[in-house]
């Protein structure tokens, strides 16, 4: 049998060093950011029962989740979403909360992806949950959160771009096909594949909504988007979406924030479980989605309760990547001090570095059994002093 010992699964990786502290990095402002806000942590499961995810409203097939056991045989999957755990626990160990509640975490997650896709199977997230509050002023909390969010991770140039899953629904319902042929539109209209979204409308014809639909991907902007949309399709639900957007961006632009804020009208979510606004995120350097999120009226509902929701995630490696790929990561500098305690005087050493550390001096304890491989050690490492701790007391040795 192969030996595997030396390698990561695929779709893993190993963090070193700057790409560890980027990630620390971003983890710790946004929590700080969040927790200014009235976002309390929640932390769920790693891994959870396949009940939880095994829902049409989730989105994902379940060939994509890593899936176990537990001891009794009951079907286990590796947490694939961090949302629909949150929606479990807030209509059960929340039930009867004062509302709205405000949650943050910071989680991996997991999901098969693709060979070869060049993405991750495991991937860190950080993202809130405003439950039990509908409407426009929960909607704009998040999303003025979202601008703030890229905003403290030192992302420049970074961009939302909203849209309305109920106007992609309006056009779809009126289009006169099977829910095979619907689901292949979500699926091309989610991944941007145009070319294949063109020619499931070829087979449909040319009608108004389908040309409505091709010519989605050219419907982003600002508000010239949604009277260019307006005039496509005459539906309420599509109107009504449109109106709101309408005033949310409204909102925006008086908040002084319309410069982050895109309408895109082709967004659309693999997650089947958002019922109003949507949102999507990017920034300059990260060639990627860095956010998503939006609202999601009906999933809570399906645990129990009856909660309205929005919220939003953010990709914490993506964000650390960018903040990598603009130097805001320095290389962890030498320390100071090398603190080298001589036979017999090793306590005594260990006591030094601990005070000059508490005094605010950056100093190594040498683990080296003698002082010349201390020095070469020091050396190797740019440390410019040591301090000897013996039998002659303290002595100070620049290098």
């Amino acid at each position: 049998m192969k030996n595997y010992a030396k390698l990561t699964p695929e779709g893993t990786r190993d963090y070193l060093f700057e790409e560890s502290d980027a990630r620390r990095t971003v983890e710790r402002r946004l929590s700080d950011l969040f927790k200014s806000h009235g976002y309390r942590r929640i932390m769920t499961p790693t891994f959870e029962f396949f009940d939880v995810f095994n829902r049409e409203s989730a989105g994902a097939l379940p060939e994509s989740m890593y899936s176990m056991t537990d001891a009794y045989g009951r079907l286990l999957v590796l947490r694939s979403d961090s949302t629909l755990p949150i929606a479990r626990v807030a209509a059960t160990r929340l039930q009867g909360a004062s509302l709205p509640i405000r949650l943050y975490y910071n989680q991996n997650v997991f999901t098969r992806q693709p060979r070869l896709s060049g993405h991750s199977d495991e991937i860190a997230q950080s993202g809130v949950e405003l439950i039990g509050a509908s409407g426009l002023r929960a909607d704009l909390e998040i999303l003025t959160m979202a601008v703030q969010a890229l905003e403290t991770c030192g992302a420049p140039d970074s961009k939302i771009e909203i849209g309305h899953a109920g106007y992609f629904k309006a056009l779809c319902a009126s289009l006169e096909c099977s829910a095979e042929i619907t689901e292949e539109i979500y699926d091309c209209m989610e991944s941007k594949n145009y070319v294949a979204l063109g020619n499931i409308l070829d087979r449909l014809g040319q009608t108004p909504i389908t040309e409505a639909l091709r010519n989605l991907p050219r419907m982003f902007g600002g508000t010239e988007v949604l009277r260019k949309a307006a005039a496509v399709t005459k539906s309420a639900q599509a109107e009504e979406a449109l109106s709101y957007l309408r005033t949310i961006y409204e909102r925006l632009e008086k908040a002084g924030l319309s410069e982050n804020i895109i309408i895109d009208l082709s967004l659309v979510h693999r997650s089947n479980y958002y019922t109003g606004l949507v949102f999507r995120g990017y920034t300059a350097g990260s060639g990627v989605t860095v956010l998503s999120g939006g609202r999601y009226d009906s999933l809570i509902r399906e645990f129990g309760a009856d909660l309205p929701a929005t919220g939003f995630g953010l990709h914490i490696d993506d964000l650390a990547r960018a903040m990598l790929s603009r130097g805001e990561v320095r290389e962890k500098t030498a320390a100071q001090v090398l603190v080298f305690g001589e036979d017999g005087y090793e306590t005594e050493a260990l006591r030094q570095q601990s005070r000059m550390t508490a005094a605010g001096t950056s100093c190594e304890h040498s683990v080296c059994t003698d002082l010349e491989c201390a020095k070469q050690y020091a050396k190797e490492n740019g440390i410019p002093r040591i301090l000897v701790i013996g039998e002659q007391g303290t002595e100070e040795i620049e290098l």
